[in-house]
């Protein structure tokens, strides 16, 4: 929706499906705060080690150096916005997961990597 160069690197904005039962691993961005606007769908999102339910309409911030995941736990699609302050680089690193995903290259080391590679880190298991 608007990349860091749109924002001079203050911010960048996503829009993304989220099938059901799937979320990323718990990760960290350690020099960006995150924030999700829960569009569409019901998810759960873990901050900090505490979950919280998210039906469409609910918001969650998570602070830089927070450890946090989500999963869609509902049975149709999910619709979820992220603004990532500053932008640093999340769309180089969510276009490197689609290329390695194309050519069927995806691994949780391959994540792991790309992950690493721009500023986000896996440091466990998706919920």
């Amino acid at each position: 929706m608007l990349t860091g160069d749109d924002t001079d690197g203050a911010q960048e904005i996503f829009e993304d499906i989220v099938q059901p039962g799937i979320g990323p691993g718990r990760h960290i961005h350690h020099d960006q705060d995150e924030t999700f606007f829960f569009l569409e769908g019901d998810f759960v999102v873990e901050i900090d080690g505490v979950l919280h339910e998210m039906s469409p309409g609910d918001v969650a911030f998570i602070p830089r150096g927070t450890v946090h995941a989500f999963k869609n736990v509902g049975a149709t699609k999910g619709r979820l916005r992220y603004v990532f302050a500053p932008a640093l680089k999340m769309e180089t690193m969510f276009r490197a997961f689609h290329a390695a995903a194309q050519t069927g290259a995806i691994t949780q080391d391959v994540m792991a990597q790309i992950a690493q590679d721009n500023g986000q880190e896996f440091v466990g298991p998706p919920l």
